[in-house]
């Protein structure tokens, strides 16, 4: 050491942001290119180690093997090596084997375990960080001099004892010195990197932040003048998902997650020092696709920022190696073969009850093909389909019930390479038939506001109709396959609704009458077309308005007559342009205004009557109009099929040939007042 920065750091120091971030990665080229056949740098380490682990709680307890895991194993080092691991990060606490009085001896038996162990990965060439863990005496007493003495000597010990091992042993000075102020930290790690330079001038060497030794805590530390340094962070977030499995991974998390991750690589780059990602990890008690999902943004984050993501692998809630079995659980696939170009977005869903549902997105556009795999509980992936490289679905007609089922798509290129999702994970329940229920444990009341979200319970085929088994938003009521979204806080709506869509309430009518609806939509376009039915009430074929936004909302008016008591309200969409359903709201009309052009619906006193000869002619007569009526006939899509005119008083009859049996509306325009009724053609 000649005590001046390292040439990486001294070049990074060189200008603007921008500056930094090229010239970091021209520090890591020049250092490997001017270092052949010499020391390993840290540029060159961080870039080698893809895909680490840790061998946790196994030397960290007061007794090995005395926190839920046998002791270290030889063979666990052969599963690192052919599981794909390049590191392997061992935690050793060495307080309990150290003396307590000067000069403050290592139990000879426990280094010649810590070197046993740690061979075991050097001679599978792995790369192996060996660390101060868990010591919470030195970082609560750390104003003692003899507790400052006992820990300088116990490093003293570790670099002489390794000082001939290969360059791939990193030492890392402690681990989440949490109790030690920033000022503390940095002076420990400066005392014991100068001890630690007597005996291994050259070995990488990991320093990390205080407190728990976050990101942030690593951009703020006073970083040694040292050319071999690895700076590390830990990190589990977001809190409390992460290490409890409680609360939101969302698109928020995700963001903060990402900013993170940016402002670590703006201090590598602006210091020259590479990242070693030390520790990260999800509670087992997360959701499981959430929790899946954790790991592989973990992976990607990391190999798109060039840091060395080294998983938390603890044998208990964090596990990853099942360590009695000698075995890996699906964490191990995402660590090894998940990148940012498998298959990602995955949703998966029950369809129609007896089958299970996958949707996802294509990041690449060359694989041969796309590779289904399933397993059931505890069994391994097996391959159930090979599908055609563009697919983004499938739909597996599963016959077992009162299971789980695990999936996972495989972006498929020639021979065994394949890009890997995470897993996800769906119960197949006992089949019962379902039945509709209150969403809000009784019917809606009319007059009230009936809001879009609250379509009855039952699912497909009972309480709506979608085309899309997944909720696509996801903002409310999850497990429906309706796209419900967030209005910004202050409620929610339903959008992405096809022609065919419908969905239904349970209503309650208190009075007999004549009611004004409101429907509020949201559409960037008018012309958008849907029908509103109530028992035996159906509107004329209505249209969305534009209101200019996906959020704000317009009223779309009209009146029907409704009977008193409880009956079915169907909201069915018959035609585009897409438009957002937010809510409809029933008022009594309580003054004779007349109605509202257009829009009336029903078959009021004194309005139409229909019926239908044996000719295969509908006679109908218009009661009470003034003025020459037109007759009109729709299909449910709100197709006029036929249209004659009437005269008031008179009796019509219109021909109907060839119209298929089912339900029409005919409607009946005089003047300003319109009438419609629902009939039955074809019945006789």
């Amino acid at each position: 050491m000649d005590g001046t920065p390292g040439k990486c750091q001294s070049f990074a120091k060189l200008g603007t942001m921008k500056n930094r971030i090229i010239t970091g990665w021209l520090c890591a080229i020049l250092a490997m290119a001017g270092t052949a056949g010499a020391q390993i740098t840290p540029q060159e380490a961080v870039s080698l180690m893809e895909k680490g682990i840790n061998l946790g709680n196994t030397l960290e307890p007061p007794d090995e093997g005395g926190w839920n895991n046998p002791p270290a194993r030889e063979g666990y080092f052969d599963l690192y090596k052919e599981a794909g691991f390049d590191v392997v990060r061992i935690p050793v606490r060495w307080d309990g084997h150290a003396s307590y009085d000067a000069p403050y001896r290592v139990d000879a038996d426990w280094m010649d375990r810590v070197e046993e162990v740690v061979d075991w990965g050097l001679d599978r060439d792995l790369f192996i960080v060996v660390n101060a863990h868990h010591e919470d005496w030195i970082k609560e007493n750390y104003s003692n001099p003899a507790y400052r003495d006992r820990f300088d000597s116990i490093w003293s010990q570790i670099a002489v004892r390794f000082k001939e091992k290969p360059e791939k042993l990193f030492f890392e000075i402690i681990n989440e010195p949490y109790g030690l102020t920033k000022a503390q930290n940095d002076e420990l790690h400066q005392r014991v990197l100068s001890i630690i330079r007597k005996s291994n001038p050259t070995r990488n060497v990991i320093i990390q932040g205080h407190n728990w030794g976050g990101s942030d805590e690593l951009t703020e530390m006073a970083v040694p003048e040292d050319d071999y340094l690895i700076g590390s962070f830990h990190s589990y977030d977001p809190w409390p998902f992460g290490l409890t499995g409680e609360g939101p991974f969302g698109y928020t998390e995700l963001a903060a997650l990402r900013n993170k991750f940016q402002a670590v690589q703006e201090w590598s780059f602006s210091t020259g020092i590479p990242i070693f990602l030390g520790e990260f990890g999800c509670h087992r008690d997360a959701d499981y696709n959430l929790r899946m999902k954790h790991y592989r943004t973990y992976v990607e984050l990391s190999r798109e920022f060039r840091f060395t993501p080294c998983a938390w692998d603890d044998g208990g809630n964090f596990r990853i190696m099942e360590r009695a079995s000698s075995s890996w659980n699906e964490i191990k696939d995402i660590l090894i073969r998940t990148t940012a170009g498998a298959p990602a977005d995955l949703q998966i869903s029950l369809h129609q009850d007896t089958m299970i549902r996958l949707g996802w997105t294509n990041r690449v556009d060359d694989p041969d093909s796309i590779i289904i795999e399933r397993k059931i509980s505890l069994t391994s992936f097996s391959r159930i389909a090979a599908l055609p490289p563009d697919s983004s679905v499938y739909i597996d007609p599963v016959p077992a019930r009162n299971t789980y089922y695990y999936y996972r798509i495989i972006a498929q290129y020639a021979g065994d390479s394949g890009l890997y999702s995470q897993p996800v994970r769906i119960f197949m329940p006992v089949y019962v038939p379902r039945e509709r229920g209150f969403f809000m444990g009784e019917p809606l009341a009319i007059p009230g506001v009936i809001e879009a979200e609250y379509f009855d319970l039952g699912g497909e085929g009972i309480a709506y109709h979608d085309e899309d088994a997944l909720n696509l938003a996801g903002a409310f009521r999850p497990d429906e396959g309706v796209d419900i979204y967030d209005r910004l806080g202050e409620g929610y709506h339903i959008g992405n609704m096809l022609p065919g869509e419908w969905l239904e309430y349970s209503v309650r009518v208190e009075t007999e009458g004549e009611y004004l609806v409101d429907v509020h939509l949201a559409a960037l376009q008018e012309g958008g077309r849907f029908v509103v039915r109530v028992g035996d009430s159906i509107s004329d074929t209505l249209e969305s308005k534009s209101s200019g936004s996906w959020l704000t909302t317009t009223k779309v008016s009209f009146r029907m007559p409704l009977e008193a008591g409880e009956q079915i309200l169907r909201f069915t969409v018959i035609g585009q342009p897409a438009f957002n359903f937010d809510k409809m709201e029933f008022s009594p009309v309580t003054s004779a205004g007349g109605s509202v052009p257009g829009t009336m619906a029903g078959n009021l006193s004194g309005g139409i009557s229909v019926t239908e000869d044996g000719d295969g002619c509908l006679v109908i007569r218009h009661h009470g109009a003034t003025s020459a009526s037109v007759i009109r006939v729709h299909d449910l899509t709100g197709s006029t099929v036929a249209m004659t005119e009437i005269q008031p008083e008179e009796q019509t009859r219109l021909e109907i040939p060839g119209l298929a049996p089912g339900i029409y509306v005919i409607s009946a325009v005089s003047g300003q007042r319109r009438d419609c009724v629902k009939t039955m053609v074809g019945s006789r």
